[in-house]
């Protein structure tokens, strides 16, 4: 058995594992080490109990502590605890956890996700400062210091933005009243609209919502309870390539 063949059976064995075990396997080897706390083997141990719980009924060791999950990137999560007045950053497979600067005031939209650019992850917040006015401040990991980006005009209805390519996404109110779909680049920390789907079938309702379907971001729409159509946007920000499926 060749060199590469050993670490890729290694690596198969340990995704199959239990966080618990994981934890107690670091500290076999460097070599063990590194590989388990890597990015690329945390996302593919993520996909591995995603697909494995889907497929089970045992809801026993679930377990939610937590009151509101901000979103996750690249295997972190970032979740708002009110028990510790904090923003926490978590790494499930490592158990190990970050605690991050909570603002003090009213805020009625989050996001949270990696800034390739600069290499940090960055939590995103807008506070209401008026009627449709936004202001909207980030904070990054690698400071710990939020800072003021500046005002919009925008009106959220999405309180969680949708992270897709780099950006993060919500639906909201403009000046004018109407509904847009909105992204903010982490790495430009800049607004843009994003088109929507041109379908007659197609209106952004109340029950309209954004999510993530096979990496492409897609709007989830209910017309008529419980029917539910999805729009998919197979390539990002092109108009023409929103799909009902």
């Amino acid at each position: 058995m060749t060199e590469f063949d050993h670490e890729d059976v290694v690596e198969q064995i340990l995704i199959g594992l239990d966080v618990k075990d994981l934890i107690r396997c670091k500290s076999v080897c460097k070599s063990w080490h590194s590989l388990i706390t890597s990015p690329g083997f945390i996302n593919r141990h993520l996909n591995y109990s995603y697909h494995k719980d889907r497929c089970s009924n045992e809801l026993n060791n679930r377990r939610i502590s937590y009151t509101h999950l901000v979103g996750s990137s690249n295997g972190l999560i970032c979740i708002i605890s009110a028990l510790y007045a904090k923003i926490l950053v978590c790494n499930p497979l490592t158990r190990e956890v970050r605690k991050l600067a909570l603002l003090i005031g009213l805020s009625f939209c989050w996001g949270f996700g990696y800034d390739s650019s600069g290499d940090d992850y960055k939590v995103f917040m807008g506070s209401k400062k008026g009627k449709n006015l936004t202001c909207v401040q980030v904070l990054s990991l690698k400071s710990n210091v939020w800072r003021v980006i500046g005002e919009v005009k925008y009106k959220f209805i999405s309180i969680d933005g949708i992270l897709c390519n780099g950006a993060l996404h919500w639906i909201i109110r403009d000046e004018n009243m109407k509904k847009i779909i909105i992204s903010y680049d982490l790495s430009k920390e800049e607004f843009k609209e994003i088109p929507h789907p041109v379908d007659a079938r197609y209106k952004c309702t109340s029950s309209s919502y954004l999510g993530i379907l096979k990496n492409c971001l897609c709007i989830f729409s209910r017309s008529h309870y419980p029917s539910v159509h999805v729009w998919l946007m197979k390539n990002y920000n092109v108009k023409q390539s929103w799909e009902l499926v």
